[in-house]
């Protein structure tokens, strides 16, 4: 079923939803692209994240080595297309991160959300553009303080107002080290976040090695999770591959996910269904602390408390009446035996 990311849908749902970040993994295959999205879906989880980029608007054109690798793991637009097609004939919603203005501007025509990356959460040229589709936006937190989330939340809030079912920010904390140690994951901040923050949606972006990290965020509270997912940990020295969860992580992720929150039910205070066949059986009621003669009248040293809980419980009912017959030790009171 394609995501509904929606406001509401954020907000109600109990679980929290997980996100496949693919980025650069199929090194430029669109074939190895498409293997990720179909490996992603049989895990269950709720959307892949691609990354489009033009690599002239990305890096300077010194930056020799760099730009050769990532012309090297560059898509095309008409490839993205397929791959948004794709998922979506399959049931997976599929998007993408841009990283210059171009690729935004082409991804808007296709997506109905957008994901800012952490080393682009200062670029305000891009994050503008991006806030003008009025589309919900999701915004890593890496490299930043409060200080400028709290910009870019005032920024949002001046160009929109207020936030809709479906124009809304996301902020994913996210710690920009690869890969992060878990001791340095800082998961606290998912809960200063929230209480900063109270009408965006927070959620969190893993960079560290293994599940962990990312399951303790969802019983955080984490309403969107985004893990890095590969094929393989060991497709290439390319340095995601070793930070993301391969099908068998990344499954075993989604179904602890759903078992915590499976077993954090509604929250109701009230005695539930499950528990009604032991209600008798371990409540207690009120019986003959000893030997008691007909005609008793019956006093408080008379009382003593014992189970099941299918008897008289209020002392009053019993205090200064006689019994009608006998009662043993340990024999519980009734009503057909009071005068």
């Amino acid at each position: 079923m394609l995501l509904n990311f929606s406001l509401k849908n954020l907000k109600s749902s109990k679980r929290t939803f997980v996100f496949a970040e693919a980025g650069n993994n199929h090194e430029g295959s669109l074939r190895i692209a498409k293997k990720i999205i179909l490996e992603a879906y049989k895990c269950g989880v709720d959307a892949v994240k691609f990354q489009t980029f033009v690599p002239s608007l990305y890096y300077s054109n010194d930056q020799k080595e760099r730009l050769k690798k990532l012309k090297k793991f560059q898509l095309s637009y008409d490839d993205f297309k397929k791959l948004i097609d794709y998922g979506k004939n399959m049931g997976i919603t599929v998007f993408s991160t841009p990283f210059d203005n171009e690729s935004a501007e082409f991804l808007n025509e296709y997506q109905k959300f957008f994901k800012i990356s952490s080393g682009d959460n200062n670029f305000f040229p891009l994050i503008e553009q991006i806030i003008s589709y009025n589309k919900p936006v999701i915004i890593s937190t890496g490299l930043s303080d409060y200080s400028l989330l709290k910009k870019i939340y005032n920024l949002f809030k001046k160009k929109w107002g207020y936030f809709t079912d479906d124009k809304f920010l996301v902020f994913l904390h996210c710690v920009s080290a690869y890969p992060t140690k878990l001791e340095d994951a800082n998961l606290q901040k998912i809960l200063s976040l929230k209480k900063k923050f109270k009408d965006v949606i927070v959620g969190y972006s893993d960079h560290v090695i293994g599940i962990e990290a990312a399951y303790i965020a969802s019983i955080m509270g984490a309403n969107i999770i985004e893990k890095h997912f590969t094929l393989d940990r060991k497709f290439s020295n390319f340095r995601d591959h070793k930070l993301s969860a391969d099908p068998k992580q990344m499954k075993t992720l989604i179904t602890r996910i759903k078992k915590f929150y499976n077993a954090t039910g509604t929250g109701n205070l009230m005695i539930q269904d499950c528990e009604k066949e032991n209600l008798l059986p371990t409540r207690r009621s009120l019986a003959a602390s000893r030997s008691l003669n007909a005609k008793k009248k019956i006093i408080e040293n008379d009382l003593i408390w014992v189970r099941p809980g299918n008897g008289i419980i209020e002392k009053k009912e019993i205090i200064g009446k006689k019994i009608k017959k006998k009662m043993k030790f340990s024999e519980s009171f009734s009503k057909s035996n009071l005068l």
